[in-house]
């Protein structure tokens, strides 16, 4: 029985990863229909995100099953709670990419301004990379890299409040154009903390301290 418990825990952790790698996609897919105003590239985000959908489901139904028919304690229960909550996080990293291909569709003319565009391409990037290295982190379980995260994510808040302060200094654009920027750059910006929050799990998984949890 034990040795069955411990097998489909990995399989729920091997899922998830499985799960963040289609999240991972529909990021970089999102960040690409954007900065080439691609209409099918984003609609292709769009319909992918049911297959994201159904992961979470799947996964989350199955570690509740394992949660109440194992009773587990300790690292175990750390680590199925870890996986519910992660699994949170990556299904709305995968929400916030489709919100990205949506803006895509009303045909935003962000390519018209170089600067915008090449600042939101990259902090779209830099939330994207930000992910992966949480990813890696909880992978491997690496309380190290995951506790250089946060730091990380300074720069990922950075570039947000820079691409605030452009669009506030750039003329001739629509209310409707700005405040899109605006989303899109609070979407990106919402990927990374999802990241952080992911790190974090990982340091209260391999240590039990739950001020990792703040």
């Amino acid at each position: 029985m034990r040795e069955q418990f411990r097998k489909e825990l990995d399989r729920l952790d091997q899922d998830l990863v499985r799960m963040a790698g289609l999240v991972e996609d529909a990021i970089e897919n999102a960040l690409l229909a954007l900065s080439e105003c691609d209409m099918e590239r984003a609609e292709r985000v769009k319909q992918g995100d049911d297959a994201i959908d159904d992961m979470f489901l799947d996964i989350e139904q199955r570690a509740l099953s394992l949660l109440a028919q194992q009773q587990p304690v300790a690292g175990d229960l750390r680590l199925i709670m870890a996986i519910v909550l992660n699994l949170n996080d990556l299904e709305r990293s995968g929400d916030l990419a489709y919100n990205v291909a949506e803006l895509v569709q009303k045909d935003l003319p962000i390519v018209r301004h170089k600067t915008i565009n090449a600042l939101i391409y990259e902090l779209g990037t830099s939330a994207k990379k930000l992910l992966g290295r949480s990813l890696d982190a909880w992978s491997a379980k690496d309380v190290k890299l995951a506790a250089e995260i946060d730091e990380l994510d300074d720069a990922v808040d950075d570039l947000y409040a820079q691409l605030l302060k452009e669009l506030f200094e750039l003329e001739g654009v629509t209310l409707e154009l700005a405040l899109s920027l605006v989303l899109v750059g609070r979407y990106f910006e919402r990927i990374a903390d999802h990241a952080v929050n992911i790190a974090e799990r990982i340091q209260y998984y391999v240590t039990g301290d739950l001020a990792h949890l703040g």
